[in-house]
């Protein structure tokens, strides 16, 4: 709580120059967690390339919106003492990186806990960091096993705020555990693309299919739903196009650099198994 306090009573413009470093830092070592986030999560080169970019982004844009919270006239920003961020395994770079940085940025320590299944991802992220000058006492990495010790960290009175990017049914139990905690929760979504009669159907088909499989489907953004209005509900040539498009990907090895759609994070069961190999109604297999 005391290297909390120092933290946050640091000059902004300081703060903002170790985040600015830690953007450098994680575009320097950009290989190293492309490798990481492969291996671990099957994230391939075309999905994980973006992704480390969009966490110097992060870096930078936060570091100077660190900046800005000595700016407002006739207000004094007080931070958070200590904050813990519980990201997703399948965004294990951007999503630990941004919410990170962005309490850092706002002058509070954090704890984060990366999920179980992008343990290493989130480890080389945050000695990005270490490596920085965010100090170690400032930021936290910990890997909780047990449920309890997890309930534990979540509902500790010390934890002024909880950053939680995952499912819905996870930011409800965080607030079982604690009713007055203050919660900052992305939780689940569902993707639809509309195609009209109106589209560049050739590009609506390529557009629906790198939705819909890029990582293996495993996000919120991929498209699940699509939505066809008018006569494009009843065109074969877009059905063709579609199943064609799907067909073709190239599916491998997340680390070679043709690989279209990498591996699942681990073997489907619940409603993906049965999403995977069970008809609705009306549905027809390609």
């Amino acid at each position: 709580m005391e290297h909390g306090k120092t933290w946050g009573a640091m000059p902004a413009a300081e703060r903002a120059a170790i985040l600015h470093r830690a953007g450098d830092i994680l575009e320097s070592r950009r290989a190293e967690l492309l490798e990481v986030m492969a291996s671990e999560t099957g994230k391939t080169i075309e999905q994980g390339d973006p992704e480390v970019s969009e966490a110097i982004d992060f870096a930078h844009y936060y570091a100077e919106r660190a900046k800005d919270l000595e700016t407002v006239d006739g207000a004094r920003f007080v931070p958070a003492k200590l904050t813990v961020v519980t990201p997703p395994w399948n965004f294990p770079v951007a999503i630990p990186a941004g919410s990170t940085l962005a309490a850092l940025a706002a002058g509070s320590a954090v704890v984060i806990k990366p999920a179980k299944q992008a343990r290493r991802s989130g480890s080389v992220m945050v000695d990005a960091l270490w490596e920085a000058g965010v100090p170690r006492e400032v930021l936290a990495l910990v890997q909780l096993e047990e449920r309890e010790l997890g309930t534990q960290l979540v509902s500790h009175p010390s934890v002024d705020r909880v950053i939680l990017t995952g499912g819905y049914e996870t930011a409800e139990l965080f607030r079982s555990f604690r009713q007055d905690l203050p919660l900052l929760a992305e939780t689940s979504g569902k993707n639809a693309i509309i195609v009209t009669p109106h589209a560049d159907l050739d590009l609506a088909a390529k557009d629906v299919v790198y939705s819909a499989f890029g990582h293996a489907g495993q996000k919120c953004s991929a498209a699940s739903l699509v939505i066809l209005v008018g006569s494009v509900a009843t065109s074969e040539r877009f059905h063709n196009q579609l199943v064609d498009a799907a067909r073709s990907l190239k599916v491998g090895y997340p680390e070679e650099a043709t690989t279209q759609m990498g591996p699942i994070i681990e073997p489907a069961n619940g409603k993906l198994l049965n999403a995977l190999t069970t008809l609705g109604e009306g549905e027809t297999w390609p």
